[in-house]
């Protein structure tokens, strides 16, 4: 299962959400994380340092070497095809490509028989690579900051979700919204909470990820949450969708 995890708007936890979930699911099964952000936050938070030479995302998406060639081993189990500035100036040059929407689905087809569990981090930003993901992917989640402008986006994102389906990925589905960095206690909370589930009623809405220092600490480390602390109420929200997804 191919999931891209997606959501316009920075400082969501794309990147943390796709560590914590990506270290579970390779407990199971081969998983690989794709960083398709050129900031490269995914790469750095799993420890990994790209060398001048090393092969990375920008030449898969550019069609100048496989997947296959790109993929690294991290410290927690999960493989990672990396990412770093350069995939900036890839966007860029892929405009002009022919059928340049699917580029990412052909880069990844020769990795598809050896992982089950595909995850990919995209940009914050509804352009090519986004675009690419959810026409690879087979369903999108989308992690939405327990805050009142984090909703404004999300309109933005779902058209954006349903022109693909229409055009470009019929099969794509909306895996669902996981709330982030929630405060149980603060009305803002609940207000946010309470509005996703008015405004996206037929769509999953996962338990929320409470907001704590120990992600940062984790990416840090280079590590996934479970690997870096014990405390549940942390780890349980990603350890849920795991086990959604390892059951479809």
């Amino acid at each position: 299962m191919l999931i891209a995890v997606a959501n316009q708007k920075g400082g969501v936890a794309k990147t943390t959400s796709v560590i914590c979930l990506g270290g579970l699911l390779a407990e199971r099964a081969n998983c690989l994380a794709i960083d398709l952000d050129p900031q490269g936050n995914l790469t750095t938070g799993l420890g990994v340092e790209l060398a001048s030479d090393q092969i990375s995302c920008y030449d898969v998406i550019t069609e100048q070497a496989s997947a296959l060639d790109a993929i690294v081993s991290t410290r927690s189990g999960l493989s990672l095809l990396p990412a770093d500035i350069t995939l900036a100036s890839g966007e860029t040059e892929i405009l002009t490509k022919v059928g340049n929407f699917y580029l990412l689905k052909e880069c990844l087809e020769p990795v598809l028989s050896q992982f089950p569990y595909i995850l990919i981090d995209c940009p914050p930003s509804l352009g090519l690579l986004t675009v690419n993901a959810l026409a690879a992917a087979d369903a999108v989640l989308i992690p939405v900051q327990c805050q009142f402008f984090a909703l404004k986006g999300l309109a933005s994102l779902l058209e954006t979700i349903g022109s693909v389906q229409k055009r470009l990925n019929r099969n794509l589905q909306i895996l669902g919204v996981l709330p982030t960095m929630a405060e149980s206690n603060t009305l803002m909370t609940q207000d946010v909470l309470a509005s996703i589930k008015k405004r996206l009623p037929s769509v999953t809405i996962f338990d929320p990820v409470p907001k704590s220092i120990k992600f940062s600490e984790s990416n840090l480390a280079g590590e996934p949450i479970h690997l870096y602390t014990k405390e549940t109420k942390l780890v349980q929200p990603y350890k849920a969708i795991a086990n959604l997804i390892t059951n479809i």
